[in-house]
C-alpha cells in the first residue's frame, strides 16, 4: 500500500469510526457513558490498514464523537484506550502462531467457544425493556449546541435471543474456521484482545479518575466489543475477497 493510500484510508476509518460511535447512541447514568457500535468501525480499520491506521482511526474518531457529543470528559482516555486497542488488534492479526492448519482449526474452535460463552455471561443484563437513540440529539461545534433530528426507540429483548445468538455465533465461527479460513480464530481471538483491553481501561479510568460506579459499565462494553467483533470480522472477510489490492 502507498502512502498516499495510506493517508487516504486512515481519514476514511477516522471518519468512519466517529460516524458509526455517533449514530447509535445508550446512555449509562451510572457511569454518565454510552454504549455505542463504533468498535465495528475500530475493528475494520484495524484488520484492513493495520496497527497504525487502527490506532489513529480508533483513537482519534473515538474521541471526536466523544467530543462532539457532550461526553468530553471521557475524550483525553478514549483518545488513549481506543488508540491502543486499534494498535493492538492491527499488530495481533497479523501475527502467524503457526504453520500447521489442524493447530489453526483448533485456535478457531477454541475462538467460538470464548465467543459463544461471553454472549451467554452478558445475557443478564440484556433482557427486558429498554431505549436506544440514533443519531445524536446535539452536537458541540466551536463551544456552540447544535440540536439535531434523532430518533428514539423503544423495544423489548427476549430471553431466548442470547442463546440463539450465542449458538449462531459458535456454529459461524467454527464453521468457517473448521472448513473455509483455519486463521479465523486468530482473527477472533486478536479482535477479542483488543475489545477485553478496552473493557479494562475504561474501568480503571472511571474507577481511578471519575468517582463513579465503574462495573456498572463493563457488560455494556463487553456487549459493545462483542458486537464490533461480530460484524467486523465478516466485514473484514467479504471486504478482502472483494477488494484484493487492499491487502
Amino acid at each position: 500500500m502507498s502512502k498516499a493510500e495510506q493517508i487516504s484510508l486512515t481519514g476514511l476509518f477516522t471518519a468512519l469510526v466517529c460516524a458509526f460511535t455517533i449514530s447509535f447512541q445508550l446512555y449509562i447514568p451510572a457511569t454518565r457513558g454510552y454504549f455505542n457500535i463504533g468498535e465495528v468501525m475500530v475493528y475494520t480499520a484495524a484488520l484492513i490498514g493495520g496497527p497504525l491506521i487502527g490506532g489513529f482511526a480508533g483513537g482519534v474518531g473515538s474521541m471526536l464523537a466523544d467530543v462532539l457529543t457532550g461526553y468530553a470528559h471521557y475524550a483525553p482516555a478514549t483518545l488513549v484506550i481506543k488508540g491502543v486497542e486499534g494498535c493492538l488488534v492491527g499488530w495481533l492479526c497479523r501475527v502467524k502462531l503457526f504453520k500447521d492448519p489442524k493447530a489453526w482449526r483448533a485456535l478457531s474452535l477454541s475462538s467460538a467457544f470464548f465467543v459463544g460463552f461471553l454472549l451467554l455471561a452478558i445475557a443478564p443484563y440484556y433482557v427486558g425493556e429498554a431505549e436506544a437513540t440514533l443519531g445524536p440529539s446535539a452536537i458541540t461545534l466551536a463551544g456552540y449546541e447544535l440540536t439535531l433530528p434523532s430518533l428514539t426507540l423503544s423495544f423489548a429483548l427476549p430471553s431466548f435471543i442470547w442463546p440463539i445468538l450465542a449458538v449462531a455465533a459458535f456454529t459461524g465461527i467454527a464453521y468457517v474456521g473448521l472448513k473455509a479460513s483455519p486463521e479465523l480464530g486468530w482473527t477472533v481471538l486478536s479482535v477479542a484482545a483488543g475489545g477485553i483491553l478496552m473493557v479494562i481501561g475504561y474501568y480503571l479510568y472511571e474507577q481511578l479518575f471519575m468517582g463513579v460506579a465503574a462495573l456498572a459499565e463493563v457488560p455494556f462494553n463487553t456487549a459493545q466489543f462483542l458486537i464490533g467483533l461480530l460484524v467486523s470480522v465478516p466485514l473484514y472477510k467479504s471486504l478482502k475477497r472483494a477488494l484484493p489490492g487492499l491487502f
